[in-house]
């Protein structure tokens, strides 16, 4: 017995789904609503600007940097062993976990010749350093004298640790929540990114190496910079594929 036509067709669209599930793909959703990427970036770039106009013109904010950074280092001091570990990996998770995993991914995507995920990758990883970089070296912050356990001395705000995670770990679930098989799995990956992301900033806090208001920056250049960056690209290659499909 046969297979019909409509019956081989079904098939054939059945195994595209299943393929488009298993693949690390962007799902393009920025690309048909750009307003989104738009609202990213206004609402991260008004952000960062109303911080860094509280940090020069020493605003109200700065009280609760100092009563942070003086407070929760001496908690940390006392606390159990296993904070300290914790702490600690909270540090690596926004810095050389990330790194890791961007060149994993980035191997990934250019084996498979992914390009529009490579670019991804690249220029939002490697924008955000620069963004942290030109920023800080800027405003030329110093970091709170109540640093432990891991001391750094390069300026301060925005944090760098809190931009990557913002544009690394959320990339990452824009990439895989679409891949899962219900909304409810869908919402574990995108509260799990978040989490991840909480929890470096407040790591950072903790152990003395950002003041508040860093971290709180770092957040805001993250998702203004991931709202510009991804939509450009996704509109970028959508153009391109469109395109490549009137020539043929």
């Amino acid at each position: 017995m046969t297979a019909t036509p409509l019956t081989t067709i079904a098939v054939q669209k059945q195994l595209v789904r299943q393929k488009a599930l298993v693949e690390l793909r962007a799902p393009g959703l920025l690309a048909k609503w750009p307003v989104i990427g738009l609202a990213m970036f206004l609402l991260g770039g008004l952000g960062f600007a109303a911080l860094t106009y509280n940090l020069l013109a020493r605003g109200p904010l700065l009280a609760w940097d100092r009563v942070l950074a003086n407070t929760l280092p001496a908690i940390a001091l006392s606390s159990p062993a296993f904070v300290k570990g914790l702490m600690i990996a909270g540090f690596y998770m926004g810095k050389q976990v990330i790194m890791i995993l961007d060149i994993l991914l980035g191997g990934y995507f250019l084996y498979k010749r992914y390009w529009q995920e490579l670019a991804m990758v690249t220029i939002g990883w490697g924008g955000a350093a620069l963004l942290f970089y030109g920023l800080s070296t800027y405003l030329d912050r110093p970091r709170p004298v109540t640093q432990i356990w891991i001391v750094t001395y390069i300026p301060g705000f925005p944090s760098g640790h809190a931009v990557s995670v913002v544009v690394f770990y959320g990339l990452l679930a824009y990439l895989v929540a679409p891949r899962m098989p219900s909304v409810l799995w869908k919402m574990v990956v995108a509260v799990l990114a978040l989490l991840i992301i909480v929890f470096v900033g407040f790591s950072r806090i903790f152990t003395g190496g950002h003041f508040l208001t860093d971290i709180l920056a770092g957040y805001a250049v993250g998702i203004a910079w991931s709202g510009l960056a991804y939509t450009l690209i996704e509109l970028y290659y959508q153009k391109r594929r469109s395109q490549n499909g009137k020539k043929s």
